[in-house]
């Protein structure tokens, strides 16, 4: 049996949610990124602002999860974003939406 590839790993702090949108600032390798939750217009997407060789334009399982042992997670397809994270889903947006502030981790577990 393969071994399982581990997850991308990211830290995410929301801070607010303007309109219809979640904002807030995610740290991938000490590196700070925007991030954006918004509805979703068609299929469910994470853009991201640099590429992952292996991951780009196909779908994987993301979950957001928290040191109290809450998490949600969804299979978004997985672009490029030139201006920061962004994430298009409904589901994702009303879990966030609820309590921003029990999650603190976001993960991309690679198929």
């Amino acid at each position: 049996m393969e071994k399982p590839k581990p997850p991308i790993k990211f830290e995410i702090e929301l801070t607010s949610i303007r309109k219809e949108n979640i904002h807030g600032t995610v740290i991938f390798h000490n590196t700070r990124f925007k991030i954006t939750v918004k509805p979703t217009e068609s299929i469910e997407i994470m853009k991201i602002p640099f590429t992952i060789l292996g991951i780009m334009n196909e779908i994987h399982l993301v979950r957001f999860s928290g040191v109290t042992g809450a998490y949600t997670e969804y299979r978004p397809m997985i672009q490029d974003s030139p201006k920061g994270i962004e994430i298009e889903s409904d589901e994702i947006l009303n879990d966030l939406a609820k309590s921003k502030k029990k999650y603190d981790t976001v993960e991309i577990f690679v198929n």
